[in-house]
């Protein structure tokens, strides 16, 4: 099928505009995370200009269910959010994790490779909600990953397995 420059144009441009549509932060705000977990969307964002604060929004079509800080307050100081990596065969997994109450989320990208024959490479991205060391929640995105779309170095780092 041969495609025209304004038809491919188009459908780029309409993909493109799907994909900044689907996250939770505001225009002042760079996307840090954003990723589909069925008809919700999560998010992690950073003020425009801004390094050390963060932002995590979870919602629908309806808008945002959970912010974290509240609805309506300046993003988080890094106290807040913390940075974990654990290397695995073939790549990592990152977490930023924050708690919230009795709760722990561990927004995450993961790189590894699987444990077949092939020791084939596969990305995974989601949320994992804890409460009391016991996984409550396991959200992994639609689309498979991808990833943090910064360095997040800044961050201060945590063991997420004692935090």
């Amino acid at each position: 099928m041969r495609w025209n420059k304004p038809v491919l144009a188009g459908l780029l441009a309409a993909s493109m505009a799907q994909e900044a549509s689907a996250q939770l932060c505001t225009p002042d705000e760079a996307v840090v995370f954003s990723c589909q977990v069925g008809a919700k969307t999560v998010s992690l964002c950073r003020p425009q200009g801004v390094r050390g604060q963060l932002a995590y929004r979870f919602g629908g079509r309806d808008g945002v269910e959970m912010s974290f800080p509240r609805a309506g307050a300046r993003a988080a100081g890094t106290g807040p959010f913390g940075l974990s990596t654990t290397p695995l065969f073939g790549g990592g997994v990152t977490r930023v994790v924050f708690d919230r109450g009795a709760y722990r989320y561990e927004v995450y990208s993961k790189s590894a490779r699987a444990d077949d024959a092939e020791r084939t490479p596969y990305t995974e991205d989601g949320v994992v909600v804890k409460r009391g060391g016991k996984t409550m929640w396991h959200l992994v995105c639609d689309d498979g990953g991808a990833g943090f779309r910064e360095e997040l170095g800044w961050l201060p780092r945590v063991d997420a397995a004692t935090r």
